[in-house]
């Protein structure tokens, strides 16, 4: 604890000692650019050095910087006395500035918004570099150093030396105590080279040139802002706070011995169009470079923003996808257990006609033997009870043709041994038989078709539509047709019934009674083949029920 306590002394008393030094030797810079040889310089440096001292180390910066400044006062020929009060005054300058600025204002030291500028200029650099001007001057006054006529004018250049000492050091080492040092590329390094050396022939014409000596033509230091806005803009904070010292240290140099636009009138004059410069040029180049900064910010964030709503988007569309993907299992779950369903329909089917046909119909075809051997031998002896005895034969003989006809419906037994071509047309056949109804049946002679769980459905649909057109639709003529083409099965049942209005309730599904479970089963099966299913039908004109389904439909 006491070598960390130590180490931290160390480093204050560092701090301490390297602030009053550097107080020193720019007190004495801005000394040698004094205009009038006064106690009172046109620009004090240490101004923005105590204030970037007092904000980035704390108010315990207090000592080193009153003791700069006492031996600065002491080698200005000030008394003893006189240099202890100027430098406990100079301190309410700096003192006052940080505080306005880290109470008053979310002050940035990095000057990287335009709102940190703005509170710089006016907290600091115009209002507390009063604190010290006023109590300062009635010093010097009180020592008889300075006459009681000449306190405004003092008064003016302390306050204008105050502002342009913030202006034009604070921010530069603001920009180093807070920015990495930048490393540009060729191209950037050339560039500003470029322009380094065209604004210092500028700054030589201008302020530098003999010739110009006592022509005040002050539009001529216009011609600096486009090389301000030119390094603020593409340096950044690094270029305006780099920019401003050398312009101010090269006006200020120009007005001192008489050359530039700011020599040529009176005292009060120049030092007031001194002021106005450089301040516009300080303002203009550190806020354009705080505007760069803000819009470099902005489009970070919103480029931030950009990648997370597209990562956010990807991830929803990943979310999306898996979903659908587990949609679609689920769906190709329940698709796959309805077949298993219906499959399982059919071999139970399969089972009750075969029971049907093999076991009461052949009992039935025993039992009409037998009945037909007792008629005959009842009509042999002549016995009445031939006549029901040949009545029992005849309802016998029905029941059989009945239970073959339910087991063929229950499942048809040549659609497994002779294919669905040969099954579609037993079943036009029957239905011309049982029905009493034209009924014609047609396939292409290059249908083939081995899946048995297509050719059930298929005839299974046929099947359907044949009864519906007889049942609902009064049908008279029937057609079944049975084509394969690019790969898909078209099979169309039409007929020439009642028909029925596309647009009712049969339809439409408005009117599930309505609609009953012959549609239901057709789309149902339909689905099941991954195919479509179309119904066409006019009034009194007929319907086609059309279902097409791919050769290699999943089971």
């Amino acid at each position: 604890m006491n070598v960390l306590r130590s180490k931290a002394l160390f480093a204050d008393l560092s701090r301490q000692v390297g602030v009053a030094v550097l107080f020193f030797v720019m007190g004495r810079v801005g000394v040698m650019l004094s205009i009038d040889h006064s106690y009172v310089t046109v620009i004090s440096p240490p101004s923005g050095l105590s204030l970037v001292a007092m904000l980035a180390f704390g108010y315990r910066m207090f000592y080193g910087i009153a003791i700069g400044s006492f031996f600065l006062n002491l080698s200005l020929g000030l008394p003893s006395g006189v240099a202890v009060a100027i430098a406990l005054c100079d301190n309410l300058e700096y003192l006052g500035g940080a505080y306005l600025l880290r109470n008053l204002t979310d002050f940035n030291l990095s000057l990287s918004r335009r709102q940190d500028v703005f509170a710089l200029v006016s907290l600091s650099a115009i209002l507390a570099t009063t604190f010290s001007a006023l109590p300062g001057l009635a010093v010097l006054h009180l020592a008889g150093l300075v006459p009681a006529h000449e306190m405004g004018w003092y008064f003016l250049k302390w306050w204008v030396a105050g502002m342009l000492g913030v202006l034009a050091v604070a921010p530069i080492l603001l920009v180093v105590l807070t920015h990495a040092l930048p490393r540009p590329s060729r191209a950037r390094l050339l560039e500003g080279v470029v322009l380094l050396g065209m604004m210092l022939t500028l700054l030589f014409v201008i302020f530098g040139t003999p010739t110009k000596h006592g022509h005040g033509y002050y539009p001529a230091a216009l011609a600096i802002f486009p090389f301000i806005i030119w390094g603020a803009l593409r340096f950044g904070m690094w270029g305006a706070a780099l920019l401003n010292p050398i312009v101010a240290v090269s006006a200020i140099w120009g007005t001192k011995h008489g050359i530039g636009p700011f020599s040529a009138s009176t005292p009060l004059d120049n030092l007031l169009l001194l002021c106005l410069f450089i301040n516009v040029m300080s303002m203009i180049g550190l806020l354009l470079a705080a505007m760069g900064n803000e819009q470099r910010v902005a489009r970070e964030e919103l480029t931030q923003s950009r990648d997370g709503l597209e990562s956010r988007v990807q991830e929803r569309t990943a979310e999306l996808a898996q979903a659908n993907q587990q949609l679609k299992r689920e769906i190709a779950e329940r698709k796959h257990l309805e077949s298993e369903l219906l499959q399982a329909d059919e071999r139970q089917q399969r089972t009750i006609g075969m029971e049907l046909h093999d076991g009461l119909g052949q009992h039935l075809t025993s039992t009409a033997f037998f009945c037909a051997t007792l008629h005959q031998q009842l009509q042999a002896e002549g016995r009445t009870e031939a006549v029901a005895a040949k009545r029992i034969v005849d309802s016998i003989n029905e029941a059989t043709k009945m239970v073959r006809a339910f087991a063929r419906n229950l499942y048809p037994a040549v659609l497994e041994a002779h294919g669905l071509v040969t099954a579609l047309g037993h079943l036009a056949e029957n239905t011309r038989a049982l029905q009493g109804v034209s009924c014609d049946f047609h396939a292409d002679p290059d249908v083939e078709l081995q899946r048995s769980f297509l050719a059930i459905n298929l005839y299974r649909m046929a099947q359907e539509a044949v009864n519906n057109a007889i049942t609902h639709g009064q049908a008279r003529n029937l057609r079944i047709e049975l084509s394969q083409v690019d790969g898909l099965y078209r099979l169309t049942v039409s007929d020439d019934g009642v028909g029925f209005d596309p647009g009712s309730d049969w339809m439409n599904g408005s009117n599930e009674k309505a609609r009953g479970m012959g549609l239901h089963n057709l789309q149902y099966r339909a689905s099941l083949l991954d195919g479509t299913l179309s119904i066409h039908s006019e009034p009194q004109v007929g319907t086609t029920v059309t279902v097409v389904c791919p050769v290699e439909a999943n089971p």
